[in-house]
């Protein structure tokens, strides 16, 4: 086992540059100063949605959404077919800290989004419900379960969080110097403020407790205050906004700035607790915009409160071989765990979406890859949940309020099952953002049309549809989905106006029949349902004038454009740059440089961070023929998103403008990898090669290569799959073969098939009951065109999902046959002995029968997308693998279910062997009907 280097990994959950620089330099903030001084600093580009669990997984993990399966801020709980909030039970892959583990090393894990429940890891894991007052102060307020491991510190670290009612004047006035001003009874916001104080306090309470007195290689916290304090706070930020009141203003102008000097404060803590050879590591997942370009209203969709975020958060390196006082650039947050496992001397995973910052490092670095870490075992086990870990249901509805108050979710629906069906299409909606951002627009279409197939009054998922046609450049459908927008707003405009007025009346209604004007908990519900129609019932001509206008830009119709654009220019102004970008797009297509420059240079004005104004700059300096001016432009966009193929092609012509042929050839490879189907790139590069460099057999290639580029782009534009629908599908592991240590008879043992949904377990079933075994059955779910001949399914099996469930019931029917389904194997007791049939089906078959069995019955799960849901289920898979590893009394057979229709008569007979059953295979092997295999691989 080698000697880890020792790191400290700091997350402030939204901080700013724009913030934090300012006050740097005006003395406030001297920790962070003294960390920037001795090491590297620079932005760190956030990734969409700017949503904090998906970011802070991201971060973790090395990869985006569909790879680590964390979509969002809640998620269907499957004990009680409610919701719950987002736990880390969905994330499909380890984190870093899981590698860590399997080298032998020790972490401590504090407050992370999300980590509860907590993971038995080689170390100390706090999640981050840890923090959360759910008491009244003065009553019990006992640690959630899954809240702290190892167990034995609970206690100790339950009396270190600070309830908001703890607090006294001198912890509130650095805050908020006037508080003795303001009128509580009315006014909630101090209670905020004093909430998000205790709980950061807590959390660092628990991080300077474990840093001293555990011991760790590896220790990262995550405080989420500037974040909270951003979204109660950051509109009375000086200067004031015209739209802010005065009073409010004069309240609260400093609560931002004061909680930043407080994290200065406990990063000085924590910088006193290490030596000088511990590397330190201080991260943002987002920014916060603090300036002109802060947002005067919130749009109605759930987590509107994200669109207060900006796009760059703050990274800092300080350790032994890292650079000293300079700023780096085109970090992504992506690039954070392959650092990290390249600081300990571990190879980066291919299936990680990030890079190593290289430029951190005062020497030339080389990288080790592998594979997947996913796929590597021992030396020691990665500390991941055991198989079938559930959480207690009970302990959710304190933080699913907490995360309504804060505007990232709605208020669950009172209606269970369309609560889920709500958080279901949230999820999917973030998962096509995600998919959006990375450019793989096919991918995000196919979810966003069902999505608004099923829900035609959410005009957001009409938008996206329209911005991922737009994108792959496809202006007929682009039209199309135009006008079907109009159609679908005007629609539910006139809708949501008749539900006004029933629902203005009900809610009137229930208020005049109470004794006093008290609100009441209901109240929330319907301020909120009614904020949501208002919405709808109006019908935002600036938004579908922009739309417009970048439909007519991509006909051609590039001065109908613009002046559609400039229809629009009463947009807010945090969403006038994106219109500006798309004014000087069309005026570069007119060959207009000057109009052109005129609005990047507004963009810049907006936002000196604009990356998309630094590139239409460096567009039209190479037009005029200026290549360094160019290449300066295309660099500094470069520096703000390196993941930028169209800047990385820029860069490149300017380069061989200058002469610098070996650089413009890196730059365009670059360009080519970030994106395989940029035509231009591929040719410029075939250009490049014909011409300067004289390599003719490099031009063929780059040639040919582009040639393929635009037929696949082709493809994709008129939203064809460039791939086989297997081939984005993780593939599922096989389940092995198993013995019991010690043979048990069929009459003192459960007989147990099992598999994933839609496998052939029904199949199975009814080959056993056809073998002469008792079936465990309420027939309850009859027969349909998905399963003709029956379910062969018992409701009870269902509620083992809960953490409290009575199984006794398992235990009456020994030497019988039950079906259940794979993830719900864990939940049967060790002490019953199992004779496992497990179904196994190829996993383009299985979510194709899944796809059209949730159509057929209209459900929200036809919404999750293919190449998702199959890694959830691979990873389903190894965890029933490993959980049959311990288990010495559970005999399996694993079948396949293309090979039980196929060769019917053999899978009689293996089943009959492996159950010690004696009698005739032919009315066994009889009940396989082959006509019932409907969705075939070939």
């Amino acid at each position: 086992m080698s000697t880890p280097r020792k790191i400290l990994l700091i997350g402030w959950d939204a901080a700013d540059w724009k913030v934090a620089q300012p006050m740097m330099q005006a003395g406030m903030l001297p920790n962070l100063k003294q960390l920037c001084d001795e090491g590297v600093w620079g932005n760190l580009a956030t990734i969409r949605p700017v949503l904090s669990p998906m970011l802070w997984t991201s971060i973790a993990t090395g990869k985006r959404a569909w790879k680590h399966g964390i979509h969002g801020f809640s998620e269907p709980c499957p004990a009680t077919g409610g919701i719950r909030p987002i736990t880390n039970l969905s994330r499909q892959t380890k984190a870093v800290w899981n590698i860590f583990n399997q080298q032998g090393w020790k972490s401590n894990i504090v407050g992370w989004w999300p980590s509860h429940p907590v993971e038995p890891i080689n170390g100390v894991m706090i999640s981050n419900h840890y923090q959360q007052a759910v008491a009244e102060f003065g009553a019990d307020w006992p640690l959630r379960p899954g809240t702290v491991h190892p167990q034995r510190l609970e206690a100790d670290l339950s009396e270190l969080r600070i309830h908001p009612a703890e607090l006294i004047n001198e912890h509130i006035l650095p805050f908020i110097p006037k508080a003795a001003e303001i009128d509580q009874a009315s006014d909630p916001r101090m209670d905020g403020c004093a909430k998000i104080i205790a709980e950061i306090s807590g959390i660092h309470a628990a991080a300077t407790a474990c840093m001293q007195l555990e011991p760790w290689d590896f220790m990262a916290v995550y405080y989420d205050g500037i974040d909270h304090f951003g979204h109660g706070f950051m509109k009375y930020h000086p200067p004031r906004q015209p739209w802010v009141d005065e009073r409010d203003f004069d309240l609260y102008q400093g609560v931002v700035e004061a909680g930043y000097r407080y994290h200065d404060m406990m990063l000085g803590t924590l910088l006193k607790l290490i030596d000088e050879d511990t590397t330190v590591m201080l991260i943002s997942d987002h920014g916060f915009e603090p300036g002109a370009l802060r947002p005067e209203a919130l749009s109605s969709e759930p987590a509107g409160p994200a669109e207060e975020h900006s796009p760059f958060g703050i990274f800092c390196l300080r350790g032994p071989g890292i650079k000293q006082g300079e700023q780096i650039h085109g970090a992504s947050l992506l690039d954070i765990t392959p650092t990290l496992l390249h600081l300990n001397d571990l190879a980066v995973g291919r299936d990680m979406d990030g890079q190593v910052l290289v430029n951190c490092f005062e020497t030339e670095q080389t990288v080790a890859y592998i594979d997947s870490w996913d796929s590597v075992t021992g030396p020691e086990d990665p500390g991941c949940h055991a198989a079938g870990a559930q959480l207690d249901a009970t302990d959710s509805r304190e933080t699913l309020r907490q995360l309504v108050e804060l505007g990232y979710i709605d208020e669950p629906n009172p209606d269970a099952a369309q609560a889920v069906d709500e958080t279901s299409r949230e999820l999917q909606y973030n998962l096509a953002q995600a998919y959006m951002d990375a450019g793989r627009f096919n991918d995000a279409l196919k979810l966003l049309t069902k999505l608004w197939e099923r829900w035609p009054e959410e005009g957001r998922f009409g938008t996206k549809l329209l911005s991922c046609w737009l994108a792959l450049g496809n202006a007929s459908q682009a039209r199309s989905t135009l006008d079907l927008q109009l159609q679908r707003k005007r629609e539910a405009a006139l809708d949501a106006r008749e539900q006004l007025v029933a629902v203005r009346a009900e809610f009137e209604s229930k208020k005049s029949e109470r004794a006093d004007d008290t609100p009441q908990p209901e109240d929330a519900a319907y301020i909120q349902k009614l904020q949501r129609l208002q919405a709808r019932a109006e019908l935002n001509p600036n938004a579908l004038a922009y739309q417009r206008g970048c439909v007519l830009a991509l006909e051609g119709a590039y001065e109908d454009a613009i002046t559609a654009f400039q229809s629009a220019e009463k947009l807010q102004l945090n969403s006038r740059i994106g219109l500006y970008a798309q004014i000087g797009a069309a005026y570069l297509e007119l060959q207009n440089w000057s109009a052109a420059e005129r609005y990047y240079l507004q963009m810049l004005e907006l936002d000196a961070t604009s990356h998309e104004a630094l590139l239409g700059l460096a567009q039209i300096c190479l037009k005029r023929g200026h290549a360094f001016q160019a290449a300066a432009h295309a660099r500094a966009s470069l520096e703000l998103i390196y993941h930028n193929p169209k800047a990385h092609l820029m860069y490149g012509r300017a380069l061989i403008q200058l002469g610098q042929l070996s650089l413009a050839e890196k730059t365009l490879l670059v360009s080519v990898r970030q994106n395989p189907i940029y035509v231009d790139a591929y040719d410029a590069l075939t250009d490049l090669y014909r011409g300067p460099l004289d390599q003719p057999e490099l031009a063929e290639r780059y040639a040919s290569l582009g040639t393929e580029a635009s037929e696949r782009l082709q493809q994709l534009r008129e939203g064809e799959a460039v791939e086989d629908l297997a081939a984005d599908l993780a593939e599922f592991p096989a389940i092995r073969k198993q013995s019991m240590t010690q043979e048990t008879e069929l009459e003192q043992s459960l007989v147990v098939v099992s598999g994933l949904p839609r496998s052939g377990t029904s199949l199975m079933m009814q080959m056993l009951e056809a073998a002469g075994i008792g079936i465990v059955s309420d027939q309850q779910r009859v027969a349909d065109e998905s399963n003709p001949k029956g379910y062969y399914e018992d409701a009870r099996v269902k509620q083992l999902a809960g953490s409290d469930t009575d199984t006794r019931w398992l235990t009456e029917h020994l030497g019988q046959a039950v079906k259940i389904v794979a993830p719900l194997l864990g939940a049967i007791p060790e002490t019953v002995p199992l004779k496992i049939v497990f179904m196994q089906r190829d996993a383009a078959e299985l979510m194709r029968s899944q796809s059209s069995m949730l159509e057929r019955d209209q459900k929200a799960g036809a919404l999750v997308d293919d190449a998702a849901l199959s890694r959830v289920y691979a990873a389903q898979l190894q965890s029933v693998q490993r959980l049959l590893n311990t288990r010495s009394n559970v005999a399996v057979l694993p079948l396949r279910y293309e090979q039980v229709v196929q060769q019917p008569l053999e899978a009689a007979r293996s089943v009959l062997e492996f159950l010690n059953l004696d009698c005739d295979l032919e009315p066994v092997a009889g009940v396989v009907d082959s006509k019932l295999y409907r969705n075939r691989s070939n």
